[in-house]
């Protein structure tokens, strides 16, 4: 006698669909965190280390009179890495790309895209080196928003512009597309004034945010350059 055999019922794929698409959709979530997650600790450590060279290069150039200065920023992301300095030792500006060759670290973050450099002129004049009291004039801002109501002071900000990218220099020399919030609009105008702030997306208050960057305060650089602290005396 013969044995009927049973298959699959329309119905019961299309549950079995169903499950795996649930299952599935759960195991790529996760995922997809996980490399953000990554990409977020790899621009981290990029942004550490250039902190750390910046240190590095201040400690091994001095003025005529034995003070250390920082480099200045090269004119635009995506050049050739090297610092743009002026004959006279200031900077051709004070807001621009990082110089990585000059620094022998990493060009650009997890997403290809290269760091902007910002670094208060009095900081990095190589005629006229770090003193402990330096003018106030040509200072680095870092607000918690581009209201900036009560901003701290920084000798020199590294910045990534996030997985978006939004506003940087990408990998080939071209800028991306502008940002949309008003806080990464401030990251990526070109002036000496930072929003640091944590991430947040789209659909909420203040829009998309999901720029990473260090900074270095003057009282903390002067206490790792000036070893004596007659070292960075001066007017």
């Amino acid at each position: 006698m013969a044995h009927k055999q049973r298959g699959f019922t329309l119905v019961e794929l299309a549950i079995v669909l169903f499950v795996v698409t649930l299952l599935l959709g759960g195991m790529l979530t996760p995922l997809s965190q996980q490399i953000a997650e990554r990409q977020n600790g790899e621009t981290r450590h990029v942004l550490d280390n250039a902190r750390i060279a910046l240190v590095g290069y201040a400690l091994s150039h001095r003025d005529g009179q034995g003070r250390p200065y920082l480099p200045c920023p090269e004119r635009r992301a995506g050049g050739d890495g090297e610092e743009d300095r002026l004959p006279d030792g200031r900077c051709a500006a004070a807001v621009g790309g990082l110089p990585w060759r000059a620094l022998g670290v990493s060009e650009s973050d997890a997403w290809g895209n290269h760091l902007d450099y910002a670094v208060a002129p009095d900081f990095a004049d190589a005629g006229h080196g770090i003193g402990h009291s330096p003018p106030p004039a040509g200072r680095i801002d870092v607000c918690r928003n581009a209201a900036c109501a009560q901003p701290l002071i920084a000798a020199a900000v590294v910045l990534s512009h996030g997985r978006n990218g939004l506003g940087a220099y990408n990998g080939v020399g071209g800028r991306n597309i502008a940002p949309v919030s008003e806080d990464e609009r401030a990251n990526a105008d070109a002036k000496p004034r930072f929003v640091l702030r944590p991430p947040s997306a789209a659909d909420r208050a203040g829009g998309e945010f999901d720029d990473l960057a260090t900074w270095i305060s003057p009282s903390w650089l002067l206490g790792r350059l000036c070893d004596p602290a007659s070292s960075c005396a001066g007017p």
